[in-house]
């Protein structure tokens, strides 16, 4: 005798369900964000979002992982590049493009206000902060070690400047600037970051 399943059968992608989930904190943030706007974003009912993912705070968490999951891949892909030049602008245009139309980093711009109160939200910042750093610094050990930087400048200094530079452009993103005024501040701090890497050096950055 055939036992048929109990309940109705899911009839979504978690995938997509939790990405319609981080598109809607990103753009309203996590404070804005109902659980109506939630259920309206993917089509659920209250139900069935509760049942899947828990609460708002739960939902958020898990779309956080996500996108620091994403992020890391994607800048390991970037940090790849033979060539630090090549490394860090890759890096940079990635990030621009990730940042467009007013989005910013979406960690930056919505984990904040929730890392407050919330210690698991804040541990996963500081996690995928510090992730960033040690990427960063090993991709400028590995410039120095194959005399594509300076041994004299510290590579965790350069880290520290990248860091920064991406985390501004980030928030002025979300502030409004224009993709393309992002890109060519990007671009200027790049320069200057590359200069600092190879002090004395007049031959071009490529």
């Amino acid at each position: 005798m055939d036992v048929k399943p109990r309940g109705r059968p899911r009839r979504y992608d978690p995938e997509v369900v939790l990405r319609q989930g981080l598109e809607t904190f990103w753009r309203k943030g996590y404070a804005a964000t109902s659980v109506d706007d939630l259920c309206f974003a993917t089509g659920l009912n209250k139900p069935s979002l509760y049942a899947a993912w828990g609460d708002k705070q739960q939902w958020y968490r898990q779309a956080l992982q996500v996108y620091v999951k994403q992020v890391g891949e994607g800048m390991a892909l970037a940090l790849s590049q033979t060539r630090l030049h090549a490394a860090l602008e890759a890096l940079l245009r990635q990030a621009v493009a990730l940042y467009r139309d007013g989005r910013g980093c979406f960690m930056l711009t919505t984990a904040p206000a929730v890392a407050w109160d919330d210690d698991m939200v804040r541990h996963s910042m500081a996690a995928a902060m510090a992730a960033q750093d040690r990427a960063l610094c090993a991709r400028f050990e590995h410039a120095i070690a194959q005399g594509d930087a300076s041994p004299a400048v510290s590579a965790q200094s350069l880290a520290v400047m990248v860091s920064a530079l991406l985390h501004s452009l980030a928030l002025r993103a979300r502030a409004g600037e224009a993709e393309a005024e992002l890109l060519q501040r990007g671009l200027s701090g790049l320069s200057a970051i590359m200069a600092a890497a190879r002090p004395g050096d007049a031959s071009g950055v490529q």
